[in-house]
């Protein structure tokens, strides 16, 4: 995309990759005690991984106190070590790119999504569908409050699946899955591999639902008050035919996809070659110091 002219300039901002992070939920002193919370997020990250205090860039914002907070104040704490940052950014500047800044992905993505969700109080989550894996982000009053990776819950076993059971081409089924979905009325298509895409790709959504539920019950169980209100589907893989209608049906959440169409200026070109695939991108590129 660089070299077909789409982006202009050199500066990136890139994501951590998730081996490189460290997290952790920090339960620290009420803020009117005057306590150094920042100092004591660090001292207290660097226990939760076995590592030194000054060996990482630290990032921590405040969650919305749980039903039984007290006055403790909780924190979201993240850090990547001065090492392995280094490396990445090494490597990225020796092909000609200059690193602007290393961004958390929860944040980057919550970012890019803020206007779709503006006036949601409850429960938003951001689903990010990828081939090889799905990432579940929670948010609560606007907070990026969770992240997982979903490893299990990539597009690829259900490819696989499909290759493997109807002798298909890889290409070939990869295509049924992006055209055919769910849907459930395709002339073009055999009804026998119209069956069976069907169920590879409802099996695949209900694997997604299950995955979810752990992180909503524990996120119900923070906050007994606060209710589903909307899920977005971003990614590569969210325009599967009849998966948004899917769990929008099984799911408390209002369903949808967000586009970068929809959240900033994009040439109808990009939109329709690049889609979802480009909203965490979009959210990488809309850093900037203060929004941190």
């Amino acid at each position: 995309m660089l070299d077909k002219g789409a982006f202009k300039g050199r500066r990136v901002v890139l994501a951590v990759p998730a081996n490189m992070l460290m997290t952790g939920i920090l339960d620290l002193p009420p803020r009117s005690s005057g306590a150094p919370l920042g100092q004591l997020a660090r001292s207290e990250l660097s226990r939760m991984h076995r590592c030194q205090p000054d060996s990482f860039e630290l990032a921590c914002w405040d969650l919305p106190a749980p039903a039984r907070a007290g006055g403790a104040t909780y924190v979201m704490a993240a850090g990547c070590g001065h090492s392995q940052a280094d490396e990445l950014i090494d490597t990225v500047e020796a092909e000609g790119l200059d690193v602007h800044a290393l961004d958390l992905y929860a944040s980057a993505v919550a970012r890019v999504c803020n206007p779709v969700l503006d006036g949601v109080e409850g429960i938003a989550a951001i689903l990010d569908l990828r081939w090889a894996q799905a990432t579940l982000i929670l948010l609560y009053q606007g907070v990026v409050v969770y992240e997982r990776k979903l490893a299990k819950c990539g597009v690829e076993p259900v490819v696989d699946s499909l290759v493997r059971k109807h002798k298909l081409h890889r290409n070939r089924a990869e295509d049924l899955v992006r055209k055919v979905g769910l849907a459930t009325q395709c002339p073009d298509i055999k009804p026998d591999i119209l069956k069976a895409v069907n169920r590879a790709v409802a099996a695949y959504s209900d694997s997604l639902v299950e995955e979810m539920r752990i992180p909503l019950s524990y996120l119900t169980n923070q906050y007994p008050d606060a209710s589903p209100e909307m899920l977005l589907l971003a990614g590569g893989a969210a325009p599967i035919p009849g998966l948004v209608e899917r769990l929008d049906s099984v799911l408390e959440f209002y369903v949808r996809t967000v586009r970068p169409g929809d959240i900033a200026r994009c040439s109808a070109d990009i939109e329709e070659k690049f889609g979802l695939s480009l909203t965490s991108a979009v959210g990488l590129g809309q850093f900037s110091e203060a929004s941190q």
